[in-house]
């Protein structure tokens, strides 16, 4: 009978020490019974530091005024019943790293002696990989809104806010920012019925272009794509919009530059080419001598020389006013 229950001992001690969360089972005043390999490896202390001590907890929580608030926030929480679930601190190893813990407690009894047994999940890598999606989301150029199934808003970013001037705390959970970004009703019907039209053939859209109202009433030029994505059997649609407004505005303007530009070159080239065509009529003609020929041609090289002058004067103009105008052209009108 002993041998057996030595046996089942080895067998749950080696479980325990071998276990890929840190294990340990505390006795009263939180003085540390059993402390597993995990335990040592995360924490940086060893076994033989601990056993016996609870003073390994000032070590994991060496600023005073946290492991106060962790201390208090566990007192309330074992007001109510003798366990924690999901408890997230953080520690500092001996090597002064801090780690992410995610702790989870069960009261047992050994013997009469009660027990606590602390699970401790390193969920640092976690919650660092969470920091760092957030901050690409949070820094991203483009409006990035994730909708739940009922449209509702889960997530929006920074730029979002940027854009529509309409922050995370009035939109998150709401579904009504779409009635105040599209305010109109007939236009707000037309573009539900393009993407009501889009998503019947296909379960998203693509460089969607819409006009959208602002909170300070100005209005943008949105790019929308959108994805569908699944978590956990739930739909959820994440949305990216890509403020264009700008860029056709360059566009409008590179429109009416080479409008303005026919306009103004057609009259003074229609000159010059009446007077050449003029004059080559009467030097055909014997009309013209040397001297009136060479007074006509410099005539004409100077108003050409004038056109190129104020071409060239516009473009400027064009570019200073539209600095989004993509570089491709820039270059074309500072040329």
């Amino acid at each position: 009978m002993d041998s057996t229950y030595d046996q089942k001992t080895c067998i749950e001690a080696g479980i325990l020490d071998n276990a890929l969360v840190m294990i340990a089972v505390l006795g009263e005043k939180g003085r540390i019974v059993s402390w597993n390999h995990a335990a040592e490896t995360i924490t940086g202390y060893s076994q033989k530091e601990v056993i016996g001590s609870n003073a390994v907890w000032k070590d994991l929580y060496p600023d005073k005024d946290y492991r106060k608030s962790i201390t208090q926030k566990i007192a309330d929480i074992l007001k109510t019943k003798n366990y924690f679930e999901n408890l997230e601190t953080n520690i500092r190893t001996r090597t002064g790293e801090s780690r992410t813990i995610l702790w989870n407690t069960k009261m047992i009894l050994e013997g009469s002696l009660p027990r606590t047994i602390a699970v401790g999940m390193d969920v640092t890598t976690e919650r660092e990989a969470g920091v760092f999606r957030e901050s690409i989301i949070d820094n991203a150029y483009v409006l990035i809104a994730v909708l739940g199934p009922k449209g509702t808003i889960q997530v929006w970013n920074k730029a979002a806010e940027m854009i529509t001037g309409y922050a995370p705390a009035e939109v998150i959970g709401r579904n009504d920012i779409w009635k105040k970004l599209y305010p109109d009703v007939e236009y707000r019907k037309k573009i539900t019925q393009k993407i009501s039209m889009i998503i019947s053939e296909h379960n998203f859209f693509e460089n969607l272009e819409t006009t959208i109202r602002t909170k300070n009433g100005d209005q943008r030029i949105i790019s929308w794509n959108t994805r569908q994505i699944s978590d956990g059997g739930i739909y959820h649609e994440i949305a990216i919009g890509r403020d264009i407004t700008e860029q056709r505005k360059a566009e409008e303007s590179l429109v009416a530059y080479m409008t303005e530009m026919t306009m103004r070159l057609k009259q003074p080239v229609g000159i010059i080419s009446n007077t050449l065509l003029e004059s080559a009529q009467f030097i055909k003609m014997g009309m013209l001598t040397q001297d009136e020929i060479i007074m006509m041609l410099e005539g004409q090289a100077r108003n050409a020389t004038q056109i190129e002058a104020n071409i060239k004067e516009f473009q400027t103009e064009i570019v200073e006013k539209n600095r989004s105008i993509p570089e491709a052209y820039r270059k074309f009108l500072e040329g």
